[in-house]
């Protein structure tokens, strides 16, 4: 019986993807749950299960191919002429035997790759962009590196442990072919090439993480009236407290940081005040508010930026938030971060201050009414609590909120609270 695989919706409310990859071809047979190919979404890209089991005869669209949610994908024990509605084909009658080709002309055979690597159905050797990323900067030649990964990938722990000595006798690498990859994250090309690559000089196609983010900011800048306050917060005595806390954290495996405590002082600003942590449906004129506080954490990759989150962090100590920060973000560069892992937050934060950044104007992500920008804690001079001039550690602060929803006043009143609990961490504990 002719079976028709449609795009599924693998994320919340998501309308299309791109294929990235195939990980299977006309021929193989597929069992249930077998990974049949790889999609960008919302910033990730994850395979897809098959939930049929049959052998592969048709696949409707090209590698690089943005596929809306019930267009065809895949036709299974057919005769390859599948319609592009997404119809089933009639099965093929008793006397004659399946095509053993697609109807539309099939890719050309992918060049033969060094042993214990796998070529995709695109040419492309199987990485993620961060390991790809990775080996670039090293000057690694993915082609001679032995992948563990399922289906042939070569995973972060390959790259890294590999000691020069490829798998097997070389073949020939394969030329590199037309991807929608920015140059950061496609597969390390010759030595001769990646001073061009590196000078990321004329028209160059966009990463599929990165047009996920051009289409989501671009629709929620032109649909949020985004109000931003600017504010600084003096936090010596926060500055004290990590130091204090800091060799400890270390020693049961814990990095300590900023961050972390901004975490869970945004969370009990949720908390206080509903409407920063709420979502607005204006096709129905509702306030959606949200039983907890789930906060976003936005994580810059070689690839783009990802925004893993914190779930529940109004009920987590700080210790535990600073675990799963680290958790997610070593997940994110190295390609690992699951789906579920990236859905779910009411509130996002967005932190520059590592990168020495002060005030920013952050757009508000996904369904979320407010963002808040953290920039870096500079010493400037300041009026101490005794009326005197003194050298103070100011933590610099931008809280975006959707107009809507939120006005001036409560945008302000949320930031004071938010600058109460960071300039004493001792009153963010009797507080939260």
């Amino acid at each position: 019986m002719t079976e028709i695989f449609k795009m599924p919706d693998i994320g919340e409310g998501m309308a299309e993807g791109d294929i990235t990859n195939w990980l299977v071809k006309v021929g193989d047979t597929v069992k249930v749950d077998d990974s049949v190919a790889e999609v960008q979404n919302d910033k990730l890209v994850q395979e897809i299960l098959s939930p049929y089991a049959g052998t592969v005869t048709k696949l409707f669209v090209e590698p690089d191919t943005t596929v809306a949610v019930g267009d065809p994908l895949i036709e299974f024990d057919g005769d390859g002429s599948g319609s592009a509605a997404g119809e089933a084909a009639p099965a093929p009658k008793e006397e004659e035997k399946p095509a053993e080709e697609p109807a539309t002309p099939a890719a050309p055979e992918a060049p033969a790759a060094p042993a214990g690597n796998v070529v995709a159905t695109n040419g492309q050797i199987l990485a993620m962009p961060s390991v790809r990323h990775y080996a670039f900067e090293k000057n690694i030649d993915l082609s001679q590196v032995p992948a563990s990964g399922r289906h042939g990938h070569i995973t972060m722990a390959d790259v890294t442990g590999f000691t020069g000595a490829p798998a097997a006798a070389a073949a020939p690498t394969p030329e590199p072919q037309a991807a929608p990859v920015a140059p950061e994250a496609s597969a390390p090309a010759p030595e001769k090439k990646i001073e061009v690559a590196d000078t990321k000089s004329g028209r160059q196609p966009m990463s599929g993480v990165r047009k996920a983010i051009a289409k989501a900011m671009s629709v929620q800048n032109s649909t949020i009236p985004t109000v931003t306050n600017f504010d600084s917060v003096e936090v010596s005595k926060l500055v004290a407290h990590r130091s204090s806390f800091k060799e400890s954290a270390k020693e049961q495996g814990v990095k300590l940081t900023y961050l972390a405590y901004a975490v869970k002082a945004l969370a009990a600003v949720g908390k206080k005040f509903p409407e920063i942590n709420a979502s607005i449906d204006m096709d129905t004129n509702e306030v959606i508010y949200h039983d907890t506080v789930n906060v976003g954490v936005a994580v810059n990759a070689p690839s783009g930026l990802y925004v893993p989150v914190i779930a529940h962090a109004e009920s987590k100590s700080i210790m535990t938030i600073a675990t799963e920060i680290a958790d997610l973000a070593s997940a994110v560069r190295e390609g690992t971060i699951k789906p579920a892992q990236m859905q779910g937050a009411t509130i996002t934060i967005s932190n520059l201050g590592s990168a020495r950044g002060t005030w920013f104007t952050p757009i508000i992500n996904g369904k979320e009414s407010a963002i808040l920008g953290l920039g870096s804690i500079l010493k400037e001079p300041i009026v101490d609590e005794n009326g005197e001039l003194a050298v103070g550690q100011n933590m610099k602060l931008s809280l975006s909120y959707d107009h809507r929803l939120i006005d001036g006043m409560l945008g302000q009143q949320s930031m004071n609270y938010l600058k109460q609990l960071l300039a004493d961490p001792s009153y963010m504990l009797m507080e939260v």
